[in-house]
């Protein structure tokens, strides 16, 4: 019957009405062209062979060891499946419903036993690719289903890029097979690791709130390290930390090597693991985490799907209070689960699994198709009916969705590529994989749909569940462990929900048996490096004692101003010398702010900007006015040395303060336009879970040094112009002596900057030192330029006001001793106007011809008088 399991097997047993379309001694991919005798119900169609590459043993030392359940699954599902495709059955995939009456392709099925290994797989898929074109009952491969493991597929998909054949995977997740270049007709109806691996850290973070864990893995192993880069990937964009501990497995190693190799997660603190490793590493890796004390109660291990089939899919006996008990006990497994439960194709699907476990013709053909053991072993890989009345593994239903792919894909490439299926004239294989890149069916595993990036199915549409693993019996002796169903991902929603139980949701019994979450890592206080408040408190103090003595010199020369003292010291000078170093003392304040005082990104950026405003302002406006006072003094005694009336008004003197005041604020605006400074938090300690345990702040700015130099430079200028002008003037001697202490001040405030401007270059990463070096530095050239100004100044006004000192009034009414001008070398000068005339002569002349200088706030004019000839006759 055409309808029965075994048909087109024995359609092929007899080999009659079959035609190779690719004959000769053609090696690799073929189809059989099937055209039926007179008064058969077929007509024509095509046979494709699809044999199935599943693990059913591997070797475990020197001995086979059976690990056919889910081969068995597979073989099963992928054996459902064809015959579904060959009938047009839709019972549970809606779109092959007919689908023979429409395409002429049928499908064959072999299985071969890749026992864990790509050389038997390569080994047994070469012997099929080099069968006689003419054997029909064992013909050449026109695709392949398989094999469950990355390890195997690697090398395996190779081969069949090499031979145009199709291949399509239900495990073998590793995301190196998604690369085109090296396995070009690859595909999958399951998850690559990159897919399912994000579940895992987002299971811990979107459910249990866990950010802080660590991943173990197998480091000699593909499928682990392609894992734990996905996991890694996760936390950076994520926000959460992850640790990741690499243990090595080749050669075998001891327990005592896996102990010392899971210390870094003992001295890390964390309670949650994930554990990406197999079966066969799992008692070994889990016995010593439990003697290290990183496993049992207390802490929670999420198992990936590896450990499904040892814990989910079946149940494993441990002894009653053992270590590897209790490392066991209260973990979780999560894994593919492959059915979307309350789907009707789900529904569906578990219904006629059951009815292939009660057929008794459909059992005894699954079971005469299953692998010999290997090597003469006695393994029995058939199973009985009570195996179908259990829920189908994973395997089963990504089995029989690569299948109905692969058909519902052949159907499509034949049309695209207008095959007659005559000789030679038939779709590729790089069509069929380009076709099976294309489909999108509704299945019992969810939505079937092909990622549109890589040759994997897209992770959102399949079912995964999370189980926890409980004690389902035990004896006197030993203790059965084996994961119950807890929460699943519902690919409809996008979310993880959880499992109903007899009392509403189900809660996870954790490792100590209660429902309490064990806690995450302890906190780490961050070490912000902030300013200490011993620093800023002092350094805030000089900036107030500056201000302070900067607004009392102000006031005191602004109620003096009308003295003589003062008013021979020119008020306006300084009242802005008094400006100046207001303004640069308040940029200690800023300077001195970080997250200690201020608590907003907004107050921290402004206090950045403000600092260079204030200080460069501050120090231009204080040093032009030192230099305008000398250079004016300068001017006058220059006059008076060549006898010419001079007339120099304050805004005459105030030109250079223009321009440096302009350059200043063009290099700060463009500065703020393009690169503002900004605060910005730096990490310079992270621990090995990404935690900043040390971190410093500071003002950032890109090509920040730049616009530094340009304001060094321009304050630079007022400072060499002042101490110029204080070098040409350090030989006039005035009542006041004024030039004498501007040159000290200088002298002290060029040390200042000379040893403090690289000791803030060597102290940057210190921002409590850098606060003390630069405020002490700001607080040396405010008070010495306050101190040698104005001290001498406030002293000598005293004593005239208390008449310490006498004065002798001259015509002007001005002081004779503010009046006179003793310049060294007049005589000299004099000399120069009459060589002839006698030097005691000329004193006496010189002395008669007083100079006249009026003084004001406003300006500053000198009468000399020429000498005549008439004159010193007359005398």
């Amino acid at each position: 019957m055409m309808n029965s399991f075994p048909y087109y097997d024995n359609l092929r047993e007899k080999s009659v009405g079959f035609t190779p379309i690719f004959q000769g001694n053609h090696l690799g991919r073929n189809l059989h062209r099937y055209d039926a005798p007179a008064g058969e119900d077929d007509s024509m169609f095509v046979m494709c062979h699809i044999p199935l590459f599943l693990r059913y043993t591997e070797m475990s030392g020197d001995d086979f060891r059976d690990n056919s359940a889910l081969a068995y699954g597979g073989s099963a599902g992928a054996m459902l499946a064809m015959h579904h495709f060959n009938t047009g059955n839709g019972v549970i995939v809606k779109d092959i419903e007919g689908i023979n009456n429409t395409c002429p392709i049928r499908f064959t099925t072999e299985i071969f036993d890749t026992q864990a290994s790509p050389i038997p797989a390569v080994r047994g898929l070469t012997e099929m690719l080099t069968r006689s074109t003419a054997s029909v009952f064992q013909p050449q491969p026109c695709a392949v289903m398989g094999t469950l493991y990355s390890s195997v597929s690697t090398k395996f998909a190779t081969v069949t890029g090499v031979y145009d054949l199709l291949q399509v995977a239900p495990g073998a997740s590793s995301d190196l097979l998604d690369n085109e270049a090296q396995y070009p007709l690859f595909s999958r109806t399951h998850p690559s690791d990159g897919g399912s691996a994000k579940l895992l850290p987002a299971y811990l973070q979107d459910v249990l709130n866990v950010t802080n864990f660590a991943i173990v893995y197998i480091a000699d192993d593909g499928y682990g390290l392609s894992f734990v880069h996905v996991v890694q990937d996760y936390a950076k964009s994520h926000n959460t930390n992850v640790l990741s501990v690499p243990l090595s497995f080749y050669p075998h190693p001891t327990k005592e090597q896996i102990k010392s190799e899971l210390e870094v997660l003992l001295k890390s603190d964390l309670n949650y693991v994930l554990g990406v490793f197999f079966s066969d590493n799992y008692a070994m890796i889990m016995e010593a985490a439990g003697e290290l004390g990183v496993a049992g109660p207390g802490k929670m291990w999420l198992f990936c799907g590896a450990i499904g089939e040892y814990l989910y899919d079946q149940a494993q006996d441990f002894e009653i209070d053992s270590v590897l008990a209790k490392a066991t006990y209260g973990n979780a497994v999560i894994t593919d689960g492959g059915g979307a439960p309350g789907t009707t194709e789900h529904q569906n699907f578990v219904e006629v699994w059951k009815q292939m476990g009660e057929d008794t013709e459909t059992l005894d053909y699954i079971n005469l198709k299953q692998p010999l053991s290997p090597g003469g072993e006695p393994f029995t890989f058939n199973r009985t009916s009570a195996f179908f009345q259990k829920v189908p593994n994973h395997v089963a239903l990504f089995s029989y969705d690569a299948i109905i792919g692969m058909g519902i894909s052949a159907c499509q490439a034949a049309i695209a590529a207008n095959s007659t299926f005559t000789e030679n004239d038939v779709f590729s294989g790089k069509d069929h994989h380009t076709s099976f890149l294309d489909i999108d069916f509704a299945s019992a595993s969810g939505e079937v749909r092909i990622g549109p990036t890589t040759f994997s199915r897209n992770e959102s549409s399949t079912y995964y569940v999370v189980s926890n693993i409980l004690d389902i019996s035990s004896t006197k002796d030993t203790v059965s462990l084996q994961g119950e169903e807890y929460a699943f991902f519902d690919a409809l929603v996008g979310h993880w929900k959880i499992f109903d139980g007899d009392d509403g949701p189900r809660q996870f019994i954790f490792s100590d048996g209660t429902f309490n979450l064990p806690p995450q890592i302890p906190e780490v206080e961050e070490d912000m490096n902030l300013i200490s408040t011993g620093v800023r408190s002092f350094c805030l103090t000089l900036s107030v004692l500056t201000l302070v003595a900067s607004a009392g010199f102000l006031i005191y020369t602004m109620k003096m101003r009308n003295k003589s003292v003062i008013k021979m010291a020119q008020p306006p000078f300084l009242a802005m010398i008094c400006a100046g170093t207001m303004i640069m003392a308040s940029a200690i304040i800023p300077l001195s702010m970080d997250e200690g005082v201020a608590v907003s990104q907004s107050a921290l950026d402004a206090s950045c900007s403000m600092t260079p405003w204030f200080f460069s302002f501050g120090f231009t406006i204080t040093f032009v006015a030192l230099f305008s006072k000398l250079w004016r003094v300068n001017k006058v005694i220059d006059a008076a040395r060549t006898f010419r009336r001079v007339t120099i008004t304050v805004p005459d003197v105030l030109q250079p303060l223009t321009v440096l005041i302009m350059c200043n604020a063009i290099i700060l605006l463009v500065w703020e336009g393009v690169s503002p400074p900004h605060w910005e938090r730096i990490p310079i300690e992270i621990n090995r879970f990404g935690r900043v345990v040390s971190s410093e702040g500071s003002c950032t700015s890109e090509n920040g040094i730049a616009y530094i130099a340009a304001l060094l430079v321009i304050n630079g200028i007022a400072l060499i112009l002042a101490c110029y002008q204080a070098y040409i003037g350090r030989d006039i001697k005035t009542e006041l002596n004024e030039s004498s202490y501007i040159c000290m001040a200088m002298i002290c405030i060029f040390q200042a900057c000379f040893f403090g401007v690289p000791l803030l270059f060597i102290s940057s990463s210190n921002q409590s030192a850098y606060l003390y070096v630069a405020t002490s530095i700001c607080f040396v050239i405010c008070m010495a330029t306050l101190s040698f100004i104005f001290v001498p100044k406030i002293i000598a006004q005293e004593s005239r006001d208390v008449g310490t000192q006498q004065f002798l009034p001259n015509a002007s009414g001005v002081s004779q001793h503010s009046s006179q001008l003793s310049v060294r070398g007049r005589s000299s000068v004099l000399s120069s106007h009459q060589p002839t005339m006698p030097s005691s002569l000329l004193q006496l002349r010189a002395a008669h011809r007083a100079a006249k200088m009026n003084t004001s706030q406003n300006e500053m004019t000198i009468i000399v008088e020429e000498p005549t000839m008439s004159g010193i006759d007359g005398a």
